[in-house]
């Protein structure tokens, strides 16, 4: 099957426009190593299948890309952890993501850990919507569902985050001290 001689000028353009974001959107989500390592086959995808990829799409595309190498990843890191497990216990203890590099501060630490207690999908559409600003169709188009399911799906998750955080953020609260104007002392 001959390629359009438009091709290359077309992938050349979607490369510049979006590596540095789907290196980025892999980075968070995986070691720094493996973001570059799934970002480049991301791009192996695109290039490969060019003549379908639509100018307008090409980010939810790249993702729903960039999403499916991930998982593939964390599978076979799972299984790779089970058979050392098997193997001796010789415990496995992934690198740290960028997130936890990066993010220190305490409020947000506490974001993360909830995020973390959520189910992987709730985690990956709340990623997908703060993160990559994606909106309800290209997260629909990422995970491979329809609209009104991200949209739910979304919504949940936004849902059980909150309800996850709402201990943490009352007892936070409740430690903190009052201010004067709250009524506390001088």
């Amino acid at each position: 099957m001959a390629m359009d001689p438009t091709a290359d000028v077309r992938f050349t353009r979607m490369y510049e426009a979006y590596y540095a974001d789907v290196l980025a959107y892999c980075a968070r989500r995986v070691s720094r190593t493996d973001a570059e390592d799934v970002a480049n086959e991301v791009f192996t995808v695109l290039w490969r299948k060019i003549d379908i990829v639509e100018s307008d799409t090409a980010a939810a595309w790249l993702y729903s890309v960039a999403y499916r190498a991930i998982t593939n990843r964390w599978r076979g890191a799972a299984r790779h952890r089970k058979l050392r497990e098997r193997l001796g216990g010789l415990g496995y203890h992934p690198p740290d993501t960028i997130d936890t590099i990066v993010v220190r501060r305490d409020q947000d630490r506490r974001v993360l850990d909830a995020v973390a207690r959520l189910k992987s999908t709730d985690q990956e559409v709340l990623r997908l919507s703060a993160w990559e600003e994606l909106t309800a169709p290209e997260i629909a188009q990422v995970v491979g569902c329809s609209v009104s399911t991200a949209e739910q799906r979304l919504h949940r998750a936004k849902k059980r985050l909150a309800k996850v955080l709402s201990p943490s953020l009352e007892r936070s609260i409740a430690a903190a001290p009052l201010t004067a104007e709250e009524g506390g002392r001088q």
